[in-house]
């Protein structure tokens, strides 16, 4: 065995050869530290040419690729087939994490934190609520552990992590940029909702949809800063799309909420005089007139012109404001056999068949046309609660075949265990309070379960829960509770809360001062020809309970009350478990006529 080498020269190489790595391993260090990592997607549909600093590169679609820059400013251009898309000067720091730009905001980005437990090793997200950081063209984020990649399933835990060890997912969810959009708008971020979609128009101006996505988020935006606003958008996009039905219908709509029906039935006659030939404006003059002159008009068209889709969809409308179920049912039974719009309608149909003594057939048949469809199909919250209303329960207990596979497909936008708590508080169900408790406060889903647990009490109950909500969460309270709250509230003499809650719940064309109207006894609720089934039930039920503060006989207007209910729901809820009001002079042991 030869002896281990003592010669100084050797001694100085190895000593010199440490040194210089060591010089390089700190240069190293110092390089990374001189600069941070930002990471570039790009959710459009088209490839885009990012200048940021001095670096230049191509992203694809849905492409993304991280480039390491100095902290100072920086200016980014982003350019497409059509020019320059989008501007930007960012300010890179020194404080680490993830910064990333995000084209336009279009990408679908979300974080979310993962947790690995000792028990399990397992992947396990429960509490861990995905946070959407798509609108934001710049922004930092946290330091990132997983960048747009499957977290794993399981990891090697040391004994110095503890019980729980957490990672950063930053993930990115599927739709395209269509998903950002939604996800801004559900949670009220108008104006980085407009700004994407204005920036979309540019990049995407041949893609069907896009400038109609633009115009509502604008008058989203535009609603938001009241009435006046959202009236003003409506007009200039209506001007903008003359012989655009949607445009008309959403000015219409603007115009009712603010109470000026008048106005805009003068527009339109004014505007069928100069263009007899339109039928776009004459079917839009027949939904605003009165029943009597309005219904006439649109039958005649109809004879005049047979096969006009356009004219058949006003005129069976006109037919279910007015619970004509019969005449609107052969209406609805050839849009079935083959109009492209026929799913937009068979809601409608459901009900009508309802009316009809049909609930049955009508949840059979209805039933059969969701299972029908393909997985992958986005699924309405509004057609899932149909179906529940139809067949009289939330499927908690299992064994319907057709609600578990619509659990499965509404439960990919929405966890399923809120989506079954929201459903069993719309139709009156008992609701697991500890479920609900788990689920994060700001979720609108659980917060209009919350109310509606409350209206299922009392209307007192409600008002403290309803007293700060947005649209958010008046989305899935829905139009026939906003209606039943506002005019009981009112009834009660508490106009500023009724107002407020009329106010933030979405699509229903009532103005305030026709609801007011309505309950004083001012107008009668017939001439309000734009209310759904539901809105006209819970206006009913609050007549007939003004009827019982009053002393008078209510048997009749409680029957109608049923009558008009016809489907399980909130209005059927307060029937249940509301107390009658006593007359202002009864006194204690009364009971209610």
């Amino acid at each position: 065995m030869s002896a281990p080498s003592t010669s100084p020269r050797r001694t100085w190489m190895v000593l010199g050869g440490i040194g210089a790595g060591a010089l390089v391993a700190v240069g190293l260090i110092r390089y990374a530290m001189d600069f941070e990592q930002v990471l570039f997607v790009n959710g459009l549909d088209i490839p885009v040419t990012v200048t940021a600093g001095s670096s230049r590169f191509t992203l694809d679609p849905n492409e993304h690729v991280t480039r390491h820059m100095r902290p100072g400013m920086m200016d980014v251009e982003v350019t497409g087939e059509g020019g320059t898309l989008a501007r930007d000067t960012v300010v890179v720091t020194d404080e680490r994490g993830l910064f990333l730009y995000n084209v336009l905001g279009a990408a679908p980005l979300y974080t979310s934190v993962i947790y690995y437990t000792t028990s399990s090793a397992r992947n396990n997200d429960a509490g861990s609520e995905p946070q959407p950081v798509a609108g934001v063209p710049f922004q930092r984020l946290r330091s990132i552990d997983f960048v747009l990649t499957d977290p794993p399933s399981s990891m090697s835990m040391r004994k110095e992590d503890g019980q729980t060890m957490t990672r950063v997912h930053l993930g990115q969810a599927p739709g395209g940029w269509s998903t950002s959009v939604n996800w801004l708008l559900q949670t009220q971020r108008f104006a980085e909702a407009n700004r994407l979609a204005e920036g979309l128009s540019r990049a995407l101006p041949k893609t069907p949809g896009v400038n109609e996505i633009a115009f509502v988020t604008k008058i989203s935006l535009a609603r938001a800063e009241g009435l006046l606003a959202s009236i003003a958008a409506a007009r200039e996009w209506r001007d903008a799309h003359p012989d655009d039905l949607g445009a008309h219908r959403m000015w219409v709509h603007e115009m009712l909420r603010a109470g000026r029906g008048a106005e805009v039935r003068a527009w339109y006659a004014d505007a069928v005089k100069q263009k007899p030939d339109s039928l776009v404006l004459a079917s839009i003059l027949a939904r605003v007139e009165p029943a009597e002159e309005g219904i006439p008009r649109l039958e005649a068209l109809v004879r005049e012109h047979p096969g006009e889709m356009i004219l058949q969809k006003a005129l069976c409308m006109r037919y279910v404001r007015q619970r004509r179920w019969a005449e609107a049912l052969p209406l609805l039974e050839a849009m079935a056999k083959g109009d492209a719009e026929y799913a937009t309608y068979r809601d409608v149909h459901a009900t009508v068949l309802t009316a009809l003594g049909r609930r049955e057939e009508s949840a059979r048949a209805f039933g059969k046309q969701l299972f029908e469809e393909e997985e992958t199909e986005p699924l309405s919250l509004e057609d899932l609660l149909l179906y529940a209303r139809l067949t009289g329960g939330s499927g908690r207990n299992g064994g319907d075949e057709v609600m578990s596979k619509l659990y499965a497909r509404a439960s990919k936008d929405m966890p399923y265990g809120v989506l079954q708590e929201w459903l069993s508080a719309v139709l009156g169900e008992p609701v697991d309070v500890q479920a609900l408790r788990k689920v994060p406060p700001e979720n609108p889903s659980a917060g209009a379960a919350r109310i509606l647990m409350a209206l299922a009490e009392e209307p007192e109950f409600a008002a403290r829960s309803i007293a700060s909500v947005d649209s958010r969460v008046m989305r899935f309270v829905g139009a026939e509770a906003g209606v039943l709250l506002a005019a009981e509230f009112e009834r009660q003499g508490d106009s500023a809360l009724a107002a407020r809650t009329l106010d933030v719940t979405a699509g229903v064309a009532l103005s305030f001062e026709e609801l007011q109207d309505v309950v004083h006894g001012r107008q009668s609720m017939n001439a309000l020809g734009s209310l759904e089934w539901g809105e006209r039930a819970a206006l009913q039920l609050v007549l007939a309970r003004k009827l019982d503060a009053e002393g008078k006989d209510s048997k009749a207007a409680y029957a109608l009350v049923k009558k008009e209910a016809l489907l399980p729901g909130p209005v059927t809820i307060a029937l249940e478990h509301w107390d009658r009001p006593k007359p202002a002079h009864a006194v204690a042991g009364d009971s209610v006529p």
